[in-house]
């Protein structure tokens, strides 16, 4: 149970951690970090990044495990296209 649980951890943290360096480098070539009007965009983002490995390792048991794993392709998703639609919204 316990080896499930930090494969489980690991594995999202992998994944967030990779998705979250690709939008960084996505956000930082749009020039995104000199808007400060959209800063707290990313820092919401990186948050949400940071602790959704935790809790979808947590809930990913059981019969609920398919939802954790469309959880986590949900919020790896919405992560990578944030850039992109925060800098048309911002007009860069």
């Amino acid at each position: 149970m316990f080896v499930a649980f930090v494969l489980r951890l690991v594995g999202y943290a992998v994944l967030f951690g990779i998705v979250s360096r690709v939008a960084q480098m996505w956000w930082s070539s749009h020039g995104l970090d000199g808007i400060a009007a959209v800063q707290r965009f990313h820092d919401a983002g990186l948050v949400t990044l940071l602790v959704a490995p935790l809790v979808l390792a947590v809930i990913g048991v059981g019969a609920i495990r398919p939802l954790a794993i469309f959880v986590a392709g949900v919020l790896a998703g919405a992560a990578l296209t944030a850039p992109f639609v925060v800098a048309v919204a911002a007009g860069v």
